[in-house]
């Protein structure tokens, strides 16, 4: 394995920068993260053009958005576990979950942390770890607004709680199924697909009321800790 130097630029609590910790421990790449929680928000927004994190620095490069990164990493480090599939329709199947899980999985998980007070004051106190009390508050108040926004214009957030939930269940309970007679969703090993719906589920695991959905599902939750 190449010798690296590696920071993940991070939300600790963000699916998405978990789901390129999973990608680092696969490969066992040795790497730091570094949090911008509280004030230190506005600073994530400079590291790339996209304003957005995950951002990784390895070895004097610097990747925006965890796709790119798992292309990035596969492609750098060929002698350690593949996580995207060579054959082209494992890879097309890959490629659509990894989108069901950034694109619809994502926004589930973003409602049941702002709609419930309970998951919003756990999601603020990792947004605001390390930093200043009032930092907090400001994370709780001001930052739950704007999110609520986001959430109301992609309009998932319109919804009511007992119907977001009835089709995340259903979901769940179709993805159970799956994960029973197969023990990856794609193939025989650990791909990307995993790794990406996976990170939203342990997300919706560590804040969220419907933690039983996940762990009474034997299948489902059996995965989940493979993952």
């Amino acid at each position: 394995m190449k010798t690296t130097t590696t920071t993940l630029h991070q939300w600790e609590v963000s699916p998405f920068c978990g789901k390129v910790r999973r990608m680092l421990n696969e490969k066992e790449i040795p790497y730091q993260c570094k949090n911008y929680n509280g004030a230190l928000v506005p600073f994530a927004a400079r590291l790339s053009k996209v304003g957005k994190l995950p951002v990784l620095d390895i070895n004097g490069e610097r990747i925006t958005g965890s796709g790119a990164i798992a292309i990035y990493l596969d492609k750098q480090f060929p002698d350690t576990v593949q996580l995207i599939p060579s054959d082209p329709l494992l890879k097309a199947q890959m490629s659509i979950y990894q989108d069901w899980a950034d694109s619809s999985l994502y926004w589930y998980n973003f409602y049941f942390r702002l709609k419930y007070d309970a998951a919003w004051e756990k999601t603020s106190d990792f947004f605001a770890a390390g930093r200043p009390a009032y930092e907090k508050l400001i994370v709780k108040l001001v930052g739950r607004m704007q999110y609520m926004r986001q959430l109301n214009g992609q309009g998932l957030g319109r919804y009511p709680k007992a119907q977001v939930e009835t089709d995340f269940i259903t979901l769940m309970d179709q993805l159970d199924v799956s994960l029973t007679a197969n023990k990856w969703l794609v193939g025989d090993s650990k791909t990307i697909a995993d790794i990406a719906v996976a990170s939203q589920l342990h997300e919706v695991m560590r804040t969220s009321h419907l933690t039983s959905e996940l762990t009474s599902r034997p299948g489902l939750f059996d995965w989940l800790n493979r993952t």
